[in-house]
């Protein structure tokens, strides 16, 4: 009985830990998503526009790593999750 325990714990702790690297890899996307569409959007437009057009581009410039953070959510992060949760055999499933 106890051993029966001790692994639906250890099963709990590896779903934990796989939804906490997933959190950490989709966090680490959108940063770099963010980072590459600020500096484009610096290194293009900046120069050639005024004080005021600047700000209105560098709220546009969130758009782009947010659409991409959902395109990846759906497409690559659930593909994931599901492989990864039937390679360690915790038996769950997001997948549509």
């Amino acid at each position: 009985m106890l051993v029966y325990f001790e692994s639906i714990a250890n099963m709990d702790e590896r779903v934990l830990l796989v939804n906490v690297l997933l959190i950490i890899t989709i966090m680490i996307f959108f940063m770099l998503t963010l980072g590459i569409s600020i500096f484009v959007t610096m290194a293009l437009f900046t120069s050639r526009v005024s004080a005021e057009q600047a700000g209105n581009l560098m709220v546009l410039a969130l758009v782009p790593p947010s659409v991409l953070t959902i395109l990846f959510l759906r497409e690559v992060a659930t593909k994931l999750y599901d492989r990864i949760h039937i390679r360690w055999g915790a038996g769950y499933s997001i997948s549509k």
